[in-house]
């Protein structure tokens, strides 16, 4: 029997048994249309990011402390204050560097402006006025930078958490977790946008006068320490060559290599560091997720094998007739292999359709760019097929082993 022969009749049975084709395919297809639909919203969410990112384009770095909790899911980012003063001015020495900025956290617990007041929600940050000044890493939108230590800047984001948005002079008044209260004029709005950091609403704070958490250096003094700095270069195309000059001192002659935890590492990580670092995590998290979706392929595999076996039983006569007037075993396999492939080959197209479908209104809806997973649609396609030959092999198997004068003698 040739291979257009068996085509023919494999497709015969597919379409006289509609309803129940239908319902075989099912599994695969959802399973094939949750995995491209996954894969679809990974990559746009990356794309999403990773273009906001590549639009900054700024010459800076960002030196933190990183940590890989037991689980092994990745690293996270340790607030522990080892960059010290002397760190800080060892590193605006090195050639190409233009300024650092070291950032310190405080303990808000409520926002104030006139009678409205915010509980939570928001962050404070200590700098210097160095990332707000002209050219600097974030643009004002208003206002300028803070002058004086009862100035402050704010982001968008808490600007806009009044119903009376804040603007440059309005007066605000932050309560720290000691119960402490502070009173600042608002000098400027930021549009701080860089690696996502503006989805919290976050008031700045001058450094010298708000900040004053101190360490124990190696030489037996005490300085300020920094749990991240910023670092600007004077140019994009020096970057590389600062960013290694600042992880070469960081490594070897620096207090935070004396002061960093044992299972601590200093980072000094640009915006190519930070996109690849995120695309990780998001693939990480695509594919784990992807791989959940996959367990329908299974389900949609044992349908198929269930209606092959099915299928075996109710055409026990037709074998017999066939293996009477010569079909081989070689014969009989291959026809019920091909109408299991055609039946996950089924499930794979509409799989396809309905995830890029569905993946492509979800992401119109959110409003993030659209990417077309095109590996994992070939690999979609390769498992609807292989899923319908792995189905088809035990059902094939226990047709071409039918006994002829015994499937002649079923009515």
């Amino acid at each position: 029997m040739n291979l257009r022969e068996s085509l023919r009749i494999g497709w015969r049975s597919i379409v006289g048994h509609k309803l129940r084709s239908t319902l075989t395919t099912l599994g695969v297809i959802i399973g094939i249309a949750s995995v491209i639909t996954f894969m679809i919203l990974g990559g746009a969410f990356t794309a999403d990011v990773v273009g906001d990112l590549d639009d900054e384009n700024e010459p800076m770095m960002s030196v933190v402390t990183q940590t890989e909790p037991d689980a092994g899911t990745g690293v996270m980012h340790v607030q522990s204050p080892i960059y010290t003063e002397s760190d800080v001015d060892r590193i605006e020495s090195i050639d190409g560097v233009e300024w650092v900025a070291p950032t310190g956290s405080l303990s808000p617990v409520q926002l104030t402006h006139g009678d409205d007041s915010i509980t939570g929600g928001f962050s404070a940050q200590a700098t210097n006025p160095a990332p707000f000044e002209e050219d600097g890493l974030y643009p004002l939108e208003e206002g300028e930078t803070f002058s004086t230590e009862d100035e402050a800047i704010v982001n968008l984001q808490a600007a806009r958490l009044f119903d009376e948005e804040l603007s440059a002079d309005d007066e605000i008044t932050v309560t720290f977790e000691d119960g402490s209260t502070e009173n600042f004029a608002v000098a400027g709005v930021a549009d701080v946008d860089l690696g996502g950091s503006s989805s919290n609403p976050t008031v700045y704070v001058p450094l010298d006068a708000h900040y004053t958490v101190t360490v124990e250096t190696p030489r037996d003094t005490r300085e300020r320490g920094y749990p991240s700095l910023l670092v600007k270069t004077e140019s994009i195309e020096g970057l590389d060559s600062v960013q290694d000059d600042v992880e070469a001192y960081l490594e070897s002659d620096s207090d935070a290599h004396e002061l960093k935890a044992d299972d601590h590492e200093i980072v000094a990580q640009t915006l190519d560091d930070l996109v690849e670092q995120i695309s990780g995590i998001v693939d990480q998290l695509t594919i784990f997720i992807g791989g959940i979706a996959a367990i329908s392929l299974l389900v949609g595999s044992i349908g198929i094998a269930n209606i092959m076996i099915v299928s075996v039983t109710e055409r026990t006569r037709e074998i017999g007739i066939m293996k009477a007037i010569g079909a081989r075993k070689r014969d009989i396999v291959q026809l019920f292999l091909v109408e299991s492939v055609i039946l996950g080959a089924i499930g794979a197209f509409f799989g396809v359709a309905f995830g890029i479908g569905l993946g492509y209104l979800l992401v119109s809806w959110i409003g993030w760019p659209m990417a077309y997973p095109l590996d994992w649609i070939v690999i979609a396609v390769g498992v609807g097929v292989g899923v319908g030959v792995v189905s088809g092999l035990y059902p094939a198997w226990r047709a071409a082993k039918t006994d002829p004068i015994e499937a002649l003698r079923r009515e």
